[in-house]
């Protein structure tokens, strides 16, 4: 299980944070790492709990459609959603008062599949080595497999991590550049 969690100070009252995040677009517009071609709630209201999100994104070269459905939704303290998608993922949003301002903190859950963690190869025959190599490793060292896949983990974890620690800034500056 890969978990990835920051917190931010926001100089803003934790009701404009909050109603941000609560708004899919918005919040899914200062992400630098994707292009929101479409997001959307399916009923058209005001996110609540059993609220479905329809996000279409643009990542790189890449076109990205998947569900989100709230779980949790307790105005100006937390949100919690969960995707339908081929990898299923938990995002937990918090805010909370803190100081002059508030503290959003993000959090993001999910089970990695193999071809995730294998896209973390930086080269062809690094991936070959994944693909072949562990396997048979496997019989010579049972534990090394479980080694291999928490090393992916933690590399994984740490490029979501500062990925997530860019978007949290964007919205910081979003929110204390816009004060009105």
């Amino acid at each position: 299980m890969v978990v990835v969690s920051r917190h931010i100070h926001i100089d803003a009252p934790v009701d404009r944070v909050f109603a941000l995040m609560a708004n899919p677009a918005a919040r899914a517009a200062l992400n630098p790492f994707v292009t929101p071609i479409r997001v959307e709630t399916e009923d058209n209201q005001p996110l609540h709990v059993g609220s479905v999100c329809h996000l279409r994104l643009q990542t790189g070269n890449r076109i990205v459609d998947y569900r989100t459905r709230v779980h949790e939704f307790e105005p100006n303290r937390c949100i919690v959603s969960v995707s339908d998608s081929a990898v299923p993922f938990e995002i937990r949003l918090e805010t909370r008062p803190e100081g002059d301002g508030a503290r959003l903190t993000q959090t993001e859950s999910f089970e990695p599949s193999e071809e995730i963690l294998s896209g973390l190869a930086e080269s062809e025959t690094e991936r070959w080595l994944m693909r072949v190599l562990v396997p048979l490793m496997a019989f010579i060292d049972t534990d090394y497999v479980l080694r291999v896949r928490r090393r992916q983990e933690e590399l994984l974890e740490q490029r979501l991590a500062a990925n997530l620690e860019r978007w949290l800034e964007a919205i910081r500056a979003h929110l204390e550049k816009n004060k009105d």
